[in-house]
Formats: C-alpha cells, sequence, structure tokens
C-alpha cells in the first residue's frame, strides 16, 4: 500500500478534557497540561451534569459543579502559563448523558484530542451499555487519550500497535510530540497464519515453522511503507512482529516492556465493522495497566463530516 496522507499535527490546537471531578479525571487534566499545545490553543474543560432532577437539586448541583469545575479550569490555566504556554482554558458546564455530550461537544469544536481519566482496573462498569470512554473510543471522530493513572513525566516507553493502514502511521506520527526526549518509540505487530489448525494436520514442527515464516514475510513487506515514512521523519524505533492475536499480543508486550503509553490505530470502517473494532482497542483499553492512545482515521477517509 502507499501512505500519502500529510503528517498528522505535532501541536494540538482544539483539546478537550473531561472531568467528573474524581481522582481519575484529576490525572486527565495533569496530564494535558503537560500535552504540545500550538501557541493560542483552546482547551475546553467540559463537566456534564446527567438525568433529570427537580429544579430546586438542578440548581444546587449547577452551583456547586461551576464553582469546583471554575477552580479546575484555573488551576490548569495557571499550570500550563507557568510551563509558557498561550494556550486558553474555557470551562463549559452541560447537562446531558456523558457520552453522547463529550461526543457532540469533540465534534463541534473539531477536538484535536479527547482526554478522559480511567475509573479503575476494570473501567467498562456495563458491557452492553458501555462506559463513557469506551462509547468515545467506539463512536468518536477524534483521537482519545485515556489516562491510567498519576503523571510522573512525559512518556518513555511508548508501545505502538501498527499493521498496514493508514492510522499507523498518523499513530506513530503523532506519538513522538508526547515522549521525552531522546524516547524511541517500540513498534509491535500480531498476525496471524489463516487456517493453522486446519493446515498443521500432518505437518512436521520445521514444516509448520516455514508455514508460518511465510504471513510473517508477508506482514513485514506489508510494513515497509511505513517504515520508509517513519525513516523519512527520522525517528527512531524498534519494530517487532509477534505470531498470535493482536489482542494478547498486545497486551504481553505491553506489560513484557512496562509500557507508560500504549498506542493502538483503529481501521477506516463504518457500520458494524466499526462498532467491532471499536470493541477490540476497548477490550485493550480495560486490560492494560498504562494509558492509552486511539487513533481514528481522518473523518473524510469514514465518510463522515470532517
Amino acid at each position: 500500500m502507499t501512505l500519502t496522507r500529510s503528517p498528522p499535527p505535532s501541536l494540538l490546537r482544539a483539546v478537550l478534557v473531561a472531568t467528573d471531578f474524581s481522582p481519575a479525571a484529576a490525572h486527565a487534566v495533569e496530564r494535558t497540561a503537560r500535552l504540545p499545545l500550538a501557541p493560542g490553543a483552546a482547551v475546553i474543560l467540559l463537566h456534564a451534569i446527567p438525568g433529570r432532577a427537580p429544579r430546586e437539586l438542578v440548581e444546587q448541583a449547577r452551583e456547586r459543579a461551576g464553582r469546583t469545575l471554575a477552580a479546575v479550569a484555573h488551576a490548569l490555566h495557571a499550570s500550563l502559563h507557568a510551563a509558557g504556554s498561550s494556550a486558553s482554558v474555557e470551562a463549559r458546564l452541560v447537562f446531558g448523558k456523558p457520552a453522547p455530550t463529550l461526543l457532540r461537544q469533540a465534534h463541534s469544536m473539531g477536538a484535536d484530542l479527547v482526554v478522559l481519566g480511567r475509573h479503575g482496573r476494570r473501567p467498562f462498569r456495563d458491557l452492553f451499555l458501555g462506559s463513557t470512554a469506551e462509547h468515545v473510543i467506539r463512536y468518536g471522530l477524534s483521537p482519545v487519550l485515556v489516562v491510567h493513572g498519576p503523571v510522573v513525566d512525559r512518556y518513555r516507553r511508548p508501545l505502538v500497535a501498527v499493521d498496514a493502514e493508514e492510522t499507523s502511521w498518523r499513530a506513530a506520527g503523532f506519538v513522538p510530540a508526547l515522549l521525552a526526549p531522546r524516547t524511541s518509540l517500540r513498534l509491535i505487530h500480531a498476525f496471524e497464519s489463516p487456517l493453522e489448525y486446519m493446515a498443521f494436520s500432518g505437518l512436521t514442527l520445521d514444516e509448520r515453522a516455514r508455514y508460518r515464516e511465510r504471513f510473517k514475510e508477508a506482514a513485514l513487506r506489508e510494513l515497509r511503507p511505513l517504515h520508509r515514512r517513519l525513516d523519512t521523519m527520522g525517528l527512531r524505533y524498534h519494530q517487532a512482529l509477534k505470531h498470535g492475536s493482536p489482542y494478547s499480543i498486545i497486551l504481553k508486550e505491553a506489560s513484557r516492556h512496562r509500557a507508560d503509553l500504549l498506542v493502538l490505530g483503529t481501521q477506516a470502517r463504518s457500520g458494524l465493522s466499526r462498532v467491532l473494532l471499536g470493541s477490540v482497542a476497548a477490550d485493550v483499553v480495560r486490560e492494560a495497566g498504562c494509558d492509552i492512545f486511539v487513533v481514528r482515521p481522518p473523518a473524510t477517509d469514514r465518510g463522515e463530516p470532517s
């Protein structure tokens, strides 16, 4: 395949940060203060008040949330200013279900990035309806950063799951701006050999190894355009190819290398395929013990409004 798209922006112009005032959301706000923001970037700090309640309770909730949100926004702006950033911070309080509200806000502002905090080890409490993070990953247009825990520094041990799709290039090209200086990318590609158990019937161990090697070589050929593009950018990276399911390989490699950032790209699909691909990313987020950065294709690649 040929990768012809222009590179993703290294500096963020519009960032949407969701907060419910929990410790997890505080980590997301803290990470936002360390993002590579463009001069004059717009950061919107969003809090959604869900559900319906009597008017007097709604007004009380609005007043309390408004005061807290303003304080969080002020602290974030102060942190950005202290770091030399000219970004603006807007506190935005809305009523509605968090996930759809977040998606609408991200779309209306053309967010370069949506930042969310992760709640606990297993954030997706409702397997059928899904959580806010799962919903945004499955159906959103913008890249999503799910922050797992307290922020120590810029990322130093990134693991990028790659394939031959356009989103792998976008992901690998975007991530260096999030990293500490002189940090190398670790690329991981999981490949499978189709109908392996049927093909292996009656084969010797050497024949089985050669069968897998064919698919490994094919995977390497498909990844060469990505490697050439990364070389052109002057990025430092290490590539590993592993046989097995992407879900298992990604989690195993993230644990093995103690990754502090796991980067996933979802393919340009729509309808049911889009939901299923989003669910793979959501499954990884559910189990991974580090921050997750999920990159989507450009909206024009999905036939959606940009």
